[in-house]
């Protein structure tokens, strides 16, 4: 040992350098993106690497002085715009040399060890001229230009079932021919445009089954499942961040959806797994309140941080701070898009509870990175848990993923009936009904009567007639946080029943304001 320790010193203090120990290269591996092509080189270790001065923009060359092949390397295909693959002896060494067939601009970086992969060398081949995702969606049926910049979500206001007035016993004295149905005008009326997010890809799996599922594919299965029907429906149109198996950042995934489809909505599928094998279930999730570090439950925040970590298994730096967090918060409660996102998410666990057993029976909320962007409704959906033996059937079974997508698209569907953005579809289709309403129900006047219906019902109810159910009033003192959309979802009572009994003008109100309301 004494002797080993002298040697090391001579080569020390006589300047020689100390032998480097070689790196094993263990295998190649590509994917391909609309607009990249990545190649990913698993090592034994970090490896000493640089782009060699004989590299044109069609003809990469990395060299690698300290790597070694452990064995035969399978390469990639291939593929465009790949012309070929291969790995050279050079000196002591190896190097890659990549010929394509087009130009490409190269990003060459390390990424360490993590829970799934050893060392990689990471080269991202970024293509000169990108083919857009939107290449490979079809929309249903032409869509009404939406402005490119929209910083908020307007007010949705519930609309209220309509329930014609009884009919006179006797025959009526004018008839009155229903009207021809009248078509939207694409002029004023748009689609409202659902980004559907497969979780995961590429370099990322996400979670594994014990039968080898990964993940990735489940979860690009039930997208796709979606889009078919949402493309179907009048109204709405949907669009994919990711089309294939590609790995895509969390922070691109929701600026595709919000910057280039102009999205309202983001849906974000995912499929759980847990160290306890018996755990099962699906739920859905918003974005946390109060910032990346709190959740509105244990399990919420730990899925939210092994979520989040999805950028460093694929590649790619998540942001970081509160400071970022807490200004997109902000735009959000200004925007009210959180508020519609929980609203949303309620429908599409209703749903989701008919079909499969549900985690958390709430929407839960915790500081998932991809659910950040501001101006659109964002929801993450656990399908359930890859790791449950049971899910893991379900999950690959193709009726039971599409029997998840139709749940998600009946929850999008009601709630867009339900809160009818201005401008939109449902908007268009709440007013046709609202025409007919008024010509089915007074066959007698000739002059429309007067929109009183909503004060009638208030008013019944705070005289208690017996026109309307018995209901007993309480007083409730808004609270920081509160909205009057909230408060109406948490008591059961419609938007309208509360501004009339209240005598309300708009949707506005103050913290200790005292308000009515109908308990039945």
């Amino acid at each position: 040992m004494r002797v080993l320790l002298r040697c090391l010193i001579l080569m020390l203090a006589s300047g020689l350098a100390l032998p480097v120990l070689a790196v094993d290269i263990t295998a190649v591996r590509s994917w391909r993106a609309p607009d990249n092509t990545r190649l990913v080189l698993d090592l034994s270790g970090p490896v000493a690497h640089q782009l060699s001065p004989d590299s044109t923009p069609a003809r990469l060359i990395i060299e690698l002085p300290d790597a070694r092949t452990a064995g035969p390397i399978a390469l990639p295909a291939a593929i465009a715009p790949l012309k070929s693959v291969r790995l050279e002896k050079s000196g002591q060494g190896q190097r890659l040399v990549i010929d394509t067939l087009q130009e490409v601009t190269p990003r060459v970086f390390q990424l360490p060890p993590n829970e799934k992969y050893s060392q990689r060398l990471v080269v991202d081949l970024l293509l000169k001229v990108p083919v857009p995702i939107a290449s490979t969606v079809t929309e249903a049926a032409p869509v009404a230009k939406v402005p490119d910049q929209v910083t908020s979500i307007p007010v949705m206001r519930p609309v209220e079932p309509v329930t014609p007035a009884a009919k006179p016993a006797e025959k009526p004295v004018i008839s009155v021919p229903e009207p021809a149905p009248e078509k939207p005008d694409q002029r004023r009326y748009r689609n409202i445009v659902v980004a559907i997010d497969a979780g995961h890809g590429g370099e990322d799996p996400g979670a594994i089954g014990a039968k080898g599922t990964h993940e990735k594919n489940v979860t690009l299965a039930i997208a796709r499942e979606l889009e078919a029907m949402l493309k179907a429906e009048p109204g709405l149109t949907a669009v994919l961040t990711r089309t294939g198996d590609y790995f895509i950042p969390l922070q691109e995934r929701r600026r595709i959806a919000r910057y280039q489809h102009k999205a309202d909505i983001f849906i974000s599928i995912h499929a759980d797994a847990a160290e306890n094998r018996a755990a099962k279930g699906a739920s859905v999730f918003a974005l946390s309140l109060k910032g990346a570090g709190t959740a509105t439950s244990r399990f919420a925040r730990m899925l939210a941080e092994r979520e989040n970590r999805s950028d460093l298994i694929g590649g790619a730096s998540i942001e970081s701070g509160d400071d970022t967090l807490r200004n997109v918060l902000a735009d959000m409660v200004v925007a009210g898009s959180l508020d519609h996102s929980l609203h949303m998410g309620r429908n599409i666990i209703d749903r989701l509870g008919g079909l499969t057993s549900l985690h958390s029976k709430r929407v839960e909320q915790a500081g998932f990175a991809v659910l950040k962007e501001p101006g659109m409704m964002s929801l993450l959906v656990e399908t359930g848990f890859i790791s449950n033996p049971q899910e893991e059937e379900n999950l690959i079974s193709k009726e039971h993923q599409r029997e998840l997508a139709r749940a998600i698209f009946e929850g999008v569907l009601r709630y867009n009936q339900r809160y009818p953005a201005p401008d939109s579809y449902f908007a268009w289709q709440a007013e046709q009904r609202s025409k007919k309403t008024v010509i089915a129900s007074a066959p007698r006047v000739e002059k429309k009567p007067e929109p009183v219906r909503d004060s009638t019902r208030a008013e019944a109810l705070m005289s208690g007639q017996s026109g309307a159910p018995e209901s007993k009033m309480i007083r409730y003192r808004i609270a920081p946080g509160d909205n009057l959309t909230r408060i109406a979802d948490r008591h059961q009572v419609s938007l309208a029943d509360l501004r009339s009994l209240n005598n309300l003008q708009d949707d506005t109100v103050k913290i200790g304001q005292t308000l009515k309301i109908p308990v039945n």
